[in-house]
């Protein structure tokens, strides 16, 4: 029998986010538009194991570093994973939780890094099949002219998150300057 995965969705500043852990760890962490758009992408990948059971440690402590992270950026390591994928794949993320918060890499340096110099084109598309948003940091790597690349949940966010990561004393004024003018409205 398989074990039921949990799952909780809402609002963050980065978007409506849905997360499921599994038993001891986090199995998946998708952004979307609204909330029926990523229950319906989560119910795709995970189509007979997906209820809605009571909260645990995990799942709630793995909710909170979501919530905070645009205000305090910082390593997600501590919050387990497991992701199905490739071996090749898998290879692919555990070089990006590598990279510390902060931190950019090309496609082409993380291809080299793994040992597969030529294979930068799976690389890019092993970051973006990565479905946990975040604590596998697709998100810091960009084509070697400096672009941004692409970015499974859109390149306004992937900005957002290394300017946040890049700057978090920046983002956490601009971020208490909006609360300040919505609060005075």
């Amino acid at each position: 029998m398989t074990q039921a995965i949990k799952f909780k969705q809402g609002k963050t500043p980065l978007g409506h986010l849905l997360i499921a852990t599994q038993a001891d760890a986090l199995v998946y962490a998708e952004f979307g538009e609204t909330p029926a758009a990523v229950l319906e992408k989560f119910q795709i990948s995970f189509p007979e194991d997906a209820a809605i059971s009571e909260s645990d440690a995990l799942l709630e402590r793995t909710w909170r570093a979501y919530q905070n992270y645009l205000s305090s950026p910082g390593d997600l390591s501590e919050i387990p994973v497991r992701i199905s994928g490739t071996e090749f794949q898998k290879q692919v993320w555990e070089a990006l939780e590598q990279l510390p918060v902060g931190s950019r890499q090309t496609y082409s340096a993380l291809a080299e890094s793994i040992g597969q110099p030529t294979a930068v084109r799976a690389v890019a598309s092993a970051c973006a099949r990565n479905s946990i948003a975040l604590r596998i940091p697709c998100h810091r790597i960009l084509r070697s002219d400096g672009a941004l690349g692409g970015y499974r949940w859109g390149l306004a966010m992937k900005q957002r998150l290394l300017n946040a990561e890049r700057y978090p004393r920046a983002v956490k004024v601009a971020q208490s300057a909006l609360t300040s003018e919505a609060a005075d409205l």
